[in-house]
Formats: structure tokens, C-alpha cells, sequence
């Protein structure tokens, strides 16, 4: 074996045993992962980008990101302010105004704790170009020069794992 395969299995062997721990380290807090599926809140956070919530926090601030649950499906924005019945009034970094809708503590899954720039590229992609993907995987497969039936299965599997990710979007800018 030569010095560069060596070096490149212990490079990928560090990122998986990292994956795992991280994973594992944020299941034990109860951080729930989301993918961000629109660029609302730039510049704090982007399209493609996972968020890490806290479902058990139990006081929220102004200006903390929250997600929370409404008719549209999960939204991130922003805290901007709180009314004296508990309400919360939200706003997308990027928007203009707030939004319309008075959002109650019992739509917030929780405040936005971390955020992992870009890793949910690949869910952004399979959720907005499906038949796209489905394409360049359907190519690979008939191109890739052994094992096509298992090269098929797994990119069908891939893509389907990813349709099934957990994502929030945002109101339109």
C-alpha cells in the first residue's frame, strides 16, 4: 500500500469516526437536525445548510432564531419581538418586514442552537431538481463500468433517504 492510500483511509477513517461522535453527541443532547431550504435568514444562515434546534429549551430570547411549526410547514426566522401575551413576532433576516402571523410558544419546536454551513447541500438539490437527480443518477449508473444493478439500487437508495430529511423553509423574501 502506498503512503497516499494510507493517508487518504486515515483521512476518511477520522471524518466517519467524527461523524459518529457528533451525531451521537447531539442526539444525547435532544438537538433535532433540519435542512434550511431557503435563503430568508441570510446572511446568518443559507439554503443548504443544517440547523441543529433545541426542542427542550424552555425560555426563548429576542433576537434568538427559533423554529417553529405553522400552516406553511417548519419556518426559521428570527425573534423580534415578544407581547405581552406571549406572542412572538418573526422576521427573515433577509426579508423586509415580519411576518404577518403572530407566532404562540406552542408552534416553537425550538431555538436554532448550531449551524453546519452547506451539509444539507445534497437534500436542497434532491427536494428542488428531483428529476434532475434522478437523471445524473440514472447516467452514473448506466455508465459506471461494473456492478450496475447495485450502483442503481444504491443511488435509487441514496436519493430516497435524502427526499426523506427533515427540512424548514422560510417565507418568500
Amino acid at each position: 500500500m502506498s503512503w497516499d492510500t494510507v493517508v487518504i483511509r486515515r483521512l476518511l477513517l477520522g471524518a466517519a469516526v467524527t461523524t459518529v461522535l457528533f451525531t451521537v453527541g447531539i442526539i444525547g443532547l435532544g438537538w433535532k437536525p433540519y435542512v434550511v431550504m431557503s435563503d430568508s435568514m441570510a446572511p446568518a444562515m443559507h439554503a443548504g445548510d443544517v440547523i441543529l434546534v433545541d426542542p427542550q429549551a424552555t425560555s426563548l430570547a429576542v433576537y434568538e432564531i427559533v423554529t417553529y411549526s405553522d400552516p406553511r410547514g417548519l419556518i426559521t426566522h428570527r425573534v423580534v419581538a415578544q407581547a405581552e401575551d406571549g406572542t412572538f413576532t418573526v422576521k427573515g433576516d433577509a426579508n423586509q418586514q415580519p411576518d404577518t402571523r403572530p407566532v404562540e410558544r406552542r408552534q416553537v419546536i425550538g431555538p436554532v442552537r448550531l449551524i453546519l454551513p452547506s451539509v444539507g447541500w445534497p437534500v436542497v438539490q434532491v427536494r428542488t431538481h428531483p428529476f434532475k437527480v434522478a437523471g445524473v443518477a440514472l447516467i452514473l449508473a448506466v455508465v459506471w463500468p461494473r456492478r450496475r444493478l447495485l450502483g442503481v439500487a444504491l443511488l435509487g437508495g441514496l436519493v430516497a433517504v435524502l427526499a426523506l430529511v427533515p427540512t424548514t423553509g422560510a417565507l418568500p423574501l
